[in-house]
């Protein structure tokens, strides 16, 4: 069974011959995986690891992209085009919509947003809003070559941002909250702009035969959503809901990365056609519960704690959360095992891994 036959029968609630698995890596990790395993392409690191997922994206126009890359410090994780950013002075970068990012250190986690274009001194204006051009088509080149490089071994997500998420970049966290309660006339033109250029996007991407789409942002604290279920409902929902709607196709799956707590909306999430769920994070919602609850509602993706077992925990720490959750989740197809995020330089390589050497060696 090959990592594509391995996934579809996960995601189709059938039992494979062992549980697949995914990643995120930020650069760091990746360099040292490279050097432990004495290779020079990260392809290499994934077939080793085991890793039965690709991500792709669309790039930049043809003359933004001259002057940019992805975005480095990312490393692999969920691919979404907005993290193409080129040099734009003072230790900052700038992506294609005008967002920046501050460098702040040599490390991959030291940086931040530093501008967001619609936020004029806390005034916010439609005005600066630049979408990227879709009917570009050389923007698609890069994914369609990686869709033909991977497609009959591996399945093949691409990513987009959630309207939360995207929202918040292009406006500022705090004023993008504040003009949800205030300015909703401002909220909703916004995203009904952004909701029809992300229908779009994930068209092309499922023509050109991407298998998942991957949407990315956060929605919960540790404790609950950030913004109450009750808003949600209201104004990301629907929206939520016309781009999946929108571009239903028998064999393509959507999937929502969140971190956070939000078991509160996962009913909604289902409803509306989320497919899988990542990263189900341990320290704020309970695997076991959710499968439990939801059965082959939705798919678990994730759940291998980053803050404490991988962090903190001993090989046998991490060969019992690997070995319960695929006996509490796994039981009838429907989990993917991953970190709950990023991992980060500061977590042991050794844990890392064992956790995949393991994980492979586990037959169900």
């Amino acid at each position: 069974m090959n990592s594509r036959q391995r996934v579809f029968n996960t995601l189709n609630y059938r039992i494979p011959d062992r549980v697949p698995l995914d990643g995120w890596f930020l650069n760091e990790v990746i360099e040292e995986l490279k050097k432990y395993y004495n290779v020079d392409d990260l392809e290499e690191v994934l077939e080793i690891l085991g890793i039965d997922f690709r991500a792709t994206c669309m790039e930049p126009e043809e003359n933004f992209r001259k002057n940019s890359a992805y975005f480095k410090k990312m490393g692999l994780s969920i691919m979404i085009d907005d993290y193409y950013v080129k040099d734009s002075g003072n230790d900052e970068v700038e992506d294609e919509w005008g967002v920046k990012i501050k460098i702040t250190g040599n490390s991959d986690t030291d940086w931040k947003y530093s501008y967001h274009p619609l936020n004029d001194n806390g005034k916010l204006s439609l005005d600066n809003l630049k979408l990227p051009d879709l009917n570009v088509s050389d923007r698609f080149y890069k994914l369609k070559n990686d869709i033909e490089r991977w497609k009959n071994k591996y399945v093949i997500g691409a990513g987009v941002s959630t309207l939360f998420r995207k929202g918040w970049l292009l406006c500022g966290f705090k004023q993008f909250l504040e003009a949800l309660y205030t300015d909703r006339k401002f909220i909703e033109k916004l995203l009904d702009i952004l909701m029809e250029f992300y229908t779009n996007q994930i068209c092309k991407y499922i023509e050109a035969g991407v298998d998942i789409i991957q949407f990315g942002g956060d929605l919960g604290t540790e404790k609950s959503l950030m913004i109450s279920p009750k808003l949600w409902r209201e104004i990301f929902k629907p929206r939520f809901k016309y781009m999946i709607s929108n571009n239903k196709k028998e064999g393509v799956f959507f999937y929502l990365h969140s971190d956070g707590n939000i078991s509160e909306i996962i009913p909604d999430l289902i409803e509306i056609g989320i497919n899988i769920l990542n990263p189900i994070q341990p320290e704020c919602m309970e695997p076991k519960e959710i499968k439990a609850k939801y059965g082959n509602k939705i798919i678990l993706h994730g759940t291998m704690s980053l803050q404490r077992t991988f962090s903190h925990g001993t090989l046998e720490d991490i060969k019992n959360e690997v070995t319960n959750r695929i006996k509490d989740c796994g039981y009838n197809g429907g989990l993917v095992l991953a970190p709950s995020n990023s991992f980060t330089s500061d977590i042991p390589l050794e844990n890392i891994i064992y956790f995949y050497e393991l994980a492979k060696e586990i037959k169900l």
